[in-house]
C-alpha cells in the first residue's frame, strides 16, 4: 500500500492516477547501474506530478495517509 497525501500540492484536488515506473540509477562514483522503483502521483485536474522512492515507503512503518 502506498501511503502519500490525498490532495495535490498544487491545486488541492483530491483525483489523482498512480503509476509505479523503473528507473536505471548510478550512485556518484560508482560505475554499476541499478533499477530503482519509483511512484508517480499524476492530478487528474492540473497534471501536476510527484515523485516518491519506493524504498522511503518500504522504510516507513506508520505512514501519515493512506490511500
Amino acid at each position: 500500500m502506498i501511503h502519500v497525501f490525498n490532495k495535490c500540492l498544487k491545486c488541492n484536488s483530491e483525483k489523482y492516477e498512480l503509476k509505479t515506473i523503473a528507473f536505471p540509477t548510478k550512485a556518484t562514483g560508482e560505475v554499476k547501474f541499478s533499477m530503482d522503483i519509483y511512484y508517480l502521483k499524476i492530478c487528474s485536474d492540473c497534471g501536476f506530478t510527484e515523485m516518491y522512492s519506493a524504498k522511503v515507503f518500504e522504510k516507513n512503518e506508520k505512514p501519515a495517509v493512506e490511500f
